[in-house]
Formats: C-alpha cells, sequence, structure tokens
C-alpha cells in the first residue's frame, strides 16, 4: 500500500508542479503518535485554500474537509477502539501524505514547570527505568520556544514520537513516566504523552491573553506583554536581558553552596513583558501549547506553582483561569486536570509555599473535574527538584484511575473533615483514611501539627492516633486552642507521617477551631 501511495503522490507532484501546495497533516502527527480511543479524534493540518482534504484511517474514508482561507483544514474521525498499528492518509485533489505506526490509546498532556520538565535520569529509580524497554508508552516533547510575534512554526522534525526505549526514553519527563506506566497495565492500552514544560515558569506564561483580559485581576499580565511588544525595544536586547538573568540564577545558584565571597549582583528588575523570556504572560502558551491545540487528549497532568509562590492570592484567580481557557480552547469544558501540590522545600525565605499549597487546594475543592496529588512527603529541605518523583507520579495515575476512567482505587490522603475541643486539646477527624489512619514511620507521636491560641502564637501540638479516623492534639503552651494547622510551613521538619492505609499522605490544613 506503502508504495502505491508514494507512487501516487510522485504522480500528483508531477502534474501539478508549483501551482499546487502539498496537503499536509499538523506537525504533532508524525509516525509512532497516539491517538485518543474512545472519542472522536480532531485531526488538522495545511492544503491550498478552499480545497477539499479527505481523511483515511487504514484506507476507509474517514472524515473530510475544506481547507481555510489561511490554508488550515480540520475535521474529527469518529471513536476508534484501542490497539494498532494503523496508517492515516490525507489526500487532497492534488497531493497526499501519511503516517504509519499510528496506535489508538489513551493520550496526556504532562506541562508545568522544572519539576514536570525533569527528566529520569538523576531522580531516584531513574537511571534502572532508562535501561528498560516499554514501546507500549510513547511521547513526543514539544521544545522551548519563545518570542512574540511567533517566529515559525515546529516541523515534524522538531516534535517526532519517540517510543520508550533505550535512547530515547532519556528524554521523557520522569513524573509522566511514572503516570504512563501505573496507567498501561490498569487500563490495557498503550499511553501516550505529550511533554509541553518550561522550568522557572509561572502559570501565566501558559495563559492565553485573552483570558487574562477576562479577568480585571489578570489584565495587567496581558497589558505588560502588549506594551513591551509596542516599545521598539530590538530582539537582541530583550534575549541580553534574559541571558544576563539566567546567568545571574546560574552563578547564585552556586554562590549558595559555598557562600564564599560576595553574592552575585542582581542585573535588575526585568521588563514584565519581555516577550522572549519564558516568565513573560502569555509566551509559552503562544509558542508551545498553541502548537498542539486542539490534540485530541483524554486529560491534563500538571506540576507547577514554584514561580507564583510569591502571589498566592492572585494564584487562587490565576490557576482556574487557565484551566478554564484551556478547556474553552479544547472545546471540552469538563476535561480532566489534574495536578501536583507544591512539595516541601526548605530554601524559600521569601516565599509562602504553604498558601500556594492552599490556593492548589481551593482550586481543586471550586473547579470541577479537578483532581490534586500531594508531594508533601516527597520534598527535600535543600533542593527544589526533589528527586523522589515516582510516588508523584503514582498518585497523579491513582486520580486518573479514580476519577476519569471508574476504578475503585484510592486516591486522595486523608483531609479535615471537623475538629472539636476535647479539654485543652482538639480532637481532629478525618475523611479519606480508607482502612484508617497511620503512620507512614510505625511511630506513636505524630509530627507536624501546631496550635495557636487567641494571641496567634504557634505553638508545636503533641499528636497521636485516637480512632480509625481521628488525631488528637494538645500543647501544655495553648490552654485554649483557637486555631490548628498541619504540615503548614515551607519544609516541615521532622517530616510528616501522617498517612492513610493506603500509604497516602494527610493534605496541609489551617483551619480555625469552631
Amino acid at each position: 500500500m506503502k508504495s502505491r501511495i508514494i507512487a501516487l503522490l510522485a504522480a500528483l507532484v508531477a502534474l501539478g508542479g508549483a501551482l499546487w501546495a502539498e496537503v499536509s497533516f499538523a506537525p504533532i502527527f508524525n509516525p509512532g503518535a497516539v491517538l485518543q480511543c474512545g472519542l472522536p479524534v480532531t485531526i488538522w493540518g495545511k492544503a491550498d485554500p478552499g480545497e477539499t482534504v479527505e481523511v483515511f484511517l487504514d484506507g476507509k474514508k474517514a472524515a473530510s474537509a475544506t481547507a481555510g482561507t489561511d490554508g488550515r483544514w480540520c475535521e474529527a474521525i469518529p471513536a476508534q477502539a484501542p490497539g494498532g498499528p494503523h496508517t492515516l492518509l490525507v489526500s487532497s485533489g492534488t497531493s497526499t501524505a501519511v503516517i504509519e505506526d499510528i496506535v489508538f490509546g489513551e493520550v496526556w498532556l504532562a506541562t508545568g514547570q522544572s519539576n514536570m520538565a525533569m527528566q529520569l535520569k538523576g531522580t531516584r529509580g531513574g537511571e534502572e527505568r532508562l535501561a528498560q524497554a516499554i514501546p507500549e508508552i510513547r511521547f513526543v516533547q514539544i521544545p522551548r520556544k519563545v518570542g512574540l510575534p511567533v517566529e515559525g512554526e515546529f516541523t515534524e522534525q522538531n516534535i517526532p514520537w519517540e517510543k520508550f526505549i533505550p535512547g530515547p526514553n532519556a528524554k521523557m519527563s520522569a513524573v509522566a513516566f511514572y503516570f504512563a506506566e501505573k496507567l498501561l497495565p490498569a487500563t490495557g492500552r498503550a499511553v501516550g504523552i505529550i511533554q509541553c514544560s518550561v522550568g522557572g515558569t509561572p502559570a501565566q506564561a501558559w495563559t492565553p491573553a485573552w483570558a487574562l483580559d477576562e479577568r480585571p485581576e489578570l489584565k495587567y499580565y496581558a497589558d505588560a506583554v502588549r506594551a513591551a511588544m509596542a516599545s521598539g525595544t530590538s530582539q537582541e536586547r530583550w534575549i541580553k536581558e534574559v541571558d544576563a538573568l539566567n546567568v545571574w540564577s546560574r552563578d547564585t545558584i552556586n554562590w549558595r553552596k559555598t557562600k564564599q565571597g560576595p553574592p552575585p549582583k542582581h542585573p535588575g528588575t526585568p521588563n514584565p513583558g519581555n516577550p522572549w523570556n519564558p516568565q513573560s504572560p502569555t509566551v509559552l502558551f503562544e509558542n508551545m501549547l498553541a502548537a498542539v491545540i486542539p490534540y485530541t487528549a483524554r486529560g491534563v497532568i500538571w506540576y507547577q506553582g514554584e514561580s507564583n509562590a510569591m502571589n498566592p492570592a492572585e494564584y487562587r484567580v490565576l490557576f482556574p483561569t487557565m484551566i478554564g481557557a484551556w478547556r474553552k480552547l479544547w472545546n471540552a469544558p469538563e476535561w480532566p486536570f489534574l495536578f501536583v501540590q507544591l512539595a516541601a522545600f526548605g530554601d524559600v525565605p521569601s516565599q509562602d509555599w504553604p498558601a500556594l499549597r492552599a490556593a492548589q487546594t481551593f482550586t481543586r475543592d471550586t473547579v470541577p473535574q479537578t483532581g490534586m496529588a500531594l508531594a508533601i512527603d516527597c520534598g527535600d529541605k535543600s533542593d527544589i527538584h526533589p528527586k523522589s518523583k515516582q510516588p508523584v507520579g503514582e498518585r497523579l495515575a491513582l486520580l486518573a484511575l479514580d476519577q476519569v476512567y471508574g476504578n475503585k482505587v484510592i486516591s486522595r490522603g486523608p483531609h479535615l473533615k471537623s475538629a472539636s475541643i476535647s479539654g485543652n486539646g482538639v480532637v481532629l477527624c478525618f475523611d479519606f483514611v480508607a482502612d484508617g489512619l497511620k503512620a507512614s514511620d510505625g511511630a506513636a507521636m505524630l509530627p507536624g501539627f501546631e496550635l495557636a491560641g487567641a494571641d496567634g502564637i504557634f505553638h508545636p501540638a503533641s499528636a497521636r492516633l485516637q480512632e480509625k479516623d481521628c488525631v488528637e492534639i494538645s500543647s501544655d503552651s495553648v490552654a485554649e486552642p483557637k486555631v490548628i494547622r498541619y504540615a503548614w510551613a515551607n519544609w516541615v521538619e521532622p517530616p510528616v507521617t501522617l498517612q492513610n492505609s493506603a500509604g497516602l499522605p494527610a493534605e496541609p490544613f489551617q483551619e480555625e477551631v469552631k
């Protein structure tokens, strides 16, 4: 079949010559791609404006479309059963394009900042995985790209689909791999991961300008980018500003390790709308995410928040706004969006990670079809990139299996249900305990709890398991408890141990005693 296609293509090119543009798929569609099973799958590409194109799956017509004035065609093929390999072909009156080794399985978009981008090498257990071959897991990595207006487009060579086999697997996100590894046997389907992450980036960089404009609290982000683009500043100068910041950041990290000599001098506050800075609003959305919209996927896994920890209150608006914008662009109002709550980390004195975690919890509790995987017990006091990525990926997979695939699995850790005064202490009761609460280290005492009285000063509290779902806490320094909190610090020392019988950690909280 392939030889006939090639012959037909050659004949059409010979007949059409330079008069016609060849029909093509969007670059994200290339050999080895995983397409979402069980849902209509959107396929798109380019052709001559006004030209009719037909999409064939294994030789059978699956869809037809007409290219718009911009040459873009887009149509959905009917839902397909899992499996493969299959062949996709698109044909116009002048040319054809073909993609082989297509499989239908479970597709997830994996995005965020460095802890999602972090690859297997250097993570706990990662080296062992790099020697494995699991070809049923496939992935594509969207390269880091900046600059506004967007210059050029990705090609098939820029964003090839890869199989998880020695060599290519070194490129795969560790969190996404462990997510896929757990999903694969549970669903019995190939898993495709679209990786689209950049380290050190805030949520506004992944949000379209129109969505920022719609929220008065966020409009200043979009205004900053527009002002920068209208300023007449050269690309060279923008890039020079970014490079200076990168050098300072690298030198500061090295200085913190040795503390020798004076700290590196900060190059100055960057322009908040620098269109060549990956931290600027909309830049990564326009350059990277837009290239995969509206690729049909079962849902999103997201690990980000570190770069917004200086403004947790705003994140309560920004994060739901970003989620809503993505769902609108994918035309999927109930698109599952699963994310990781920030791990514990000690070297962030100027940031408020507990409040950022609370903003993430707020999003989980107020935005439908979202889920939050905890990482409070997976952190590293001195490393913002903790090496324990397997629990994080697997906890995301548990959420997916529970909330998306309908499997009966325990996917959440203990969550505070009630708090009541008992003498000079407080009894805390939890839900999502599974078969009961326990301490991960088996110790009688549970660290991480604090109490405050009317003066608002918190003191460490002694905490013990009381019943299957309750913990009793007290402090000799607080006669009349008014506020309770748990794991409420950037870094919790000693590390928290409270979990349910499934080994999932309890959620951080701060609450008034009613």
